[in-house]
């Protein structure tokens, strides 16, 4: 089976997402949005307040995230708006590759 991610610029509000994986950046979003029907949605830049104004017109899903210092104020802002956060611990550190 291929997988196909599908390149948009908005959170669909109309689609109910199995679970949302967000990247935050200084200035905007990244962010892959897998939806209940198994189709694929990727966003390469989407800014905090669409993000915000999207998630509160989103019913309750699970938002996926790094531990970063933006995450604090996101991670208040989602679980007052109903939504379930779930963080993502990298236990090993990336190694370098040397090419020769």
């Amino acid at each position: 089976m291929s997988i196909k991610r599908i390149l948009v610029n908005t959170i669909d509000t109309d689609l109910e997402y199995e679970v949302i994986g967000i990247d935050l950046a200084k200035n905007c979003v990244s962010a892959i949005l897998l939806t209940t029907d198994g189709e694929i949605f990727g966003i390469d830049r989407l800014d905090y307040q669409e993000l915000e104004k999207s998630a509160q017109e989103l019913s309750p899903t699970i938002f996926a995230m790094e531990p970063c210092t933006e995450m604090n104020y996101m991670v208040q802002k989602l679980e007052d708006w109903g939504h379930h956060l779930s963080l993502i611990h990298i236990s090993e550190p990336t190694r370098p590759i040397s090419i020769s």
